[in-house]
């Protein structure tokens, strides 16, 4: 009981200060969280396509490993997300200001309104960014820091947009993260310890002879 309360009390506080006039009357926030909502939809899938269909094409197999890894994860933890929000029906934030605590079993999946926990967005940025830097091979440890730095920073700017324009809750975005690095993670280390997989032939194409 006591840990619901804080949570809503989280969200409450979170959601009166990035609806602040002062926050939502800056150009430049706007045109920020604009960008990074895109990115945690379109943006972040349109990356991983390019990295597993170029690589593919020119037969740099280690570098389309990447992209297809990376959208394993977003998929898996994206049909995660969707499973969840439509039974837990939870309204979004511009639909019960200052409520979080409203959640109607199995309304997820009628009403749009009610599709808010957890973050689709979030879960898909963390899923891609965890899972595509696992995949990293061949280079060296400060290419990979940066990569993973880059990508799980560019996640968190994306639970941050989706909080600045109030489709979600911040433990909405929390949850996200959290199935998204949870899958991401799962699902790299399962490769990680199975080798070259017939998957990874077919998406990817088979390692290079020696």
């Amino acid at each position: 009981m006591t840990e619901c309360l804080l949570a809503c009390g989280a969200d409450r506080a979170l959601q009166e200060w990035l609806q602040s006039p002062a926050l939502q009357q800056s150009a430049r926030l706007q045109g920020l969280a604009g960008f990074f909502n895109w990115w945690g939809g379109d943006g972040v899938i349109a990356l991983g396509v390019l990295l597993w269909l170029l690589p593919r094409l020119l037969r740099h197999r280690q570098l389309a490993v990447v992209g297809v890894r990376g959208l394993e994860g977003l998929a898996v933890a994206s049909a995660i997300s969707a499973i969840v929000k439509g039974f837990a029906g939870r309204a979004r934030p511009f639909v019960t200001p200052g409520e979080p605590w409203h959640f109607s079993l199995l309304h997820g999946w009628t009403d749009a309104h009610y599709f808010s926990m957890p973050s689709g967005h979030t879960t898909a940025t963390f899923a891609f960014a965890v899972a595509s830097t696992m995949a990293i091979r061949g280079w060296n440890r400060g290419g990979r820091a940066l990569w993973g730095a880059e990508m799980i920073c560019s996640a968190i700017a994306v639970a941050w947009a989706r909080a600045y324009t109030d489709q979600h809750w911040f433990t909405d975005v929390l949850a996200g993260a959290t199935i998204g690095i949870v899958t991401g993670w799962l699902i790299g280390r399962w490769h990680l310890r199975r080798g070259d997989t017939a998957f990874d032939r077919v998406l990817a194409g088979a390692e290079p002879a020696k």
